[in-house]
């Protein structure tokens, strides 16, 4: 069901187009630093994982740098989860717990085993350590199960549609894109 995402370019440009929202909010809102003016500093990525056809509009990272202190301010992503070159949606669909269904997914995209395995030990372990995820898990009435992310905490968004899911859970952890939440 979710394969077809992978290879759906609307749905990664449609993902372009939020990155572009939050980074209009995060320029608006100026340098955090000093209130100087933000201008555009995009920093070039080398993305996997997203198809061919979108694979330019994924080739830099929304950034900006203060005219004034020079300070950087890179605004939350939904199409990048930090500094990994793999996209986040891959990241989310291709972690699956051990012996699932979904590593099918993994085999779909040629993620190779050693990554997936360090995907999950950082879902396991890195991922429930984050200042993220101790502020926010308690929203969450029975706990999400641990062993299963990243897919139970998919589980627990209501769309109609698996798109829809997918970008709710995109946005939900959005703030792991950046560097301030993963301490």
């Amino acid at each position: 069901m979710y394969a077809s995402i992978l290879h759906d370019p609307a749905f990664f440009r449609f993902l372009t187009q939020i990155d572009a929202q939050l980074a209009a909010e995060a320029r608006e809102r100026r340098c955090p630093e000093c209130e100087g003016r933000l201008h555009v500093a995009d920093f070039p990525r080398k993305p996997r994982g997203c198809p061919a056809a979108v694979r330019e509009e994924y080739s830099s990272r929304l950034s900006f740098t203060c005219g004034r202190c020079d300070a950087r301010t890179t605004p939350a992503s939904v199409r990048f989860l930090g500094r990994r070159v793999y996209v986040a949606v891959v990241l989310m669909l291709g972690s699956p717990p051990a012996g699932s269904a979904a590593g099918e997914l993994a085999d779909l995209m040629a993620v190779p085993v050693r990554t997936v395995r360090r995907w999950r030990l950082w879902w396991q372990r890195d991922f429930q350590r984050t200042v993220f995820w101790r502020s926010v898990r308690e929203r969450f009435a029975p706990p999400v199960a641990a062993e299963g992310l990243p897919q139970s905490l998919l589980a627990r968004f209501q769309r109609p549609t698996d798109h829809e899911r997918l970008i709710q859970l995109l946005r939900f952890v959005s703030p792991l894109s950046t560097a301030s939440v993963i301490k």
